[in-house]
């Protein structure tokens, strides 16, 4: 009795064996093949955040906003309780008004304790130019200029290259007032840049009609083959 019940155990072993196996096959088989898709990163390069796309994340403490065109940004780490910064305002006043609507901005990264007192330092001095408040200036991401004590002020690409920095009340003016030749300067990069880009974007299309094509059966073109005759 004991033998003919492991037999039929050994019996009902194997049988389990042979309907799995056929089963496992078929879940390999019949597993869909995963989709080949564009990566941003083929070159190892990374997305960069836009000076611009920063800048819509803040708050300013004036009515000035900054210009939809803009080549070079002079960003200017300043706050009412330093002297060295006031002494700055009036030289920095001019020379937006020289640069505004050319390609330039300044825009202050102010120190102060809140907005209200940002606010009331901006009215007080007539200050023309954006101040983003000190409780949004860390969204945007730019070294700080020169020793980094204030003022300093850093001068910078849409993509966020430096092209200069200086600390100092008389430094930072110097800075800022080569403006028309880092605009030239910022325009040549962007120039260079859009190239590249185009030659990238180019090289890309005509890999993936390589891809394509190489993918498409070729067509009969009715010549008789050895299996008509």
């Amino acid at each position: 009795m004991l033998k003919k019940l492991l037999m039929m155990l050994g019996a009902a072993v194997v049988w389990c064996g042979l309907s799995v196996a056929p089963l496992a096959a078929q879940d390999t088989d019949d597993a869909p093949a995963t989709e080949e898709t564009d990566t941003f990163d083929e070159a190892g390069e990374e997305p960069t955040v836009s000076i611009s796309d920063m800048l819509k994340e803040v708050e300013y403490a004036t009515k000035a906003k900054p210009k939809k065109k803009v080549y070079v940004y002079f960003f200017v780490r300043s706050h009412s309780g330093c002297g060295p910064c006031r002494a700055m305002v009036p030289a920095s006043i001019n020379l937006y008004k020289e640069m505004k609507g050319k390609g330039a901005e300044i825009i202050m990264l102010n120190g102060d304790a809140d907005a209200a007192k940002a606010k009331e330092w901006a009215e007080e001095t007539e200050m023309n130019y954006p101040i983003i408040t000190p409780e949004t200036r860390s969204k945007v991401d730019v070294p700080a200029g020169g020793s980094g004590g204030t003022p300093n002020v850093v001068a910078v690409t849409e993509d966020g290259e430096v092209l200069d920095n200086a600390s100092g009340y008389t430094k930072c003016p110097e800075v800022m007032g080569n403006w028309k030749e880092l605009v030239k300067q910022a325009k040549k990069s962007a120039r260079a840049k859009k190239a590249k880009d185009k030659k990238k974007k180019s090289k890309k299309n005509k890999s993936k009609k390589s891809k394509k094509s190489d993918s498409v059966p070729a067509e009969d073109d009715g010549a008789p083959s050895e299996a008509d005759f």
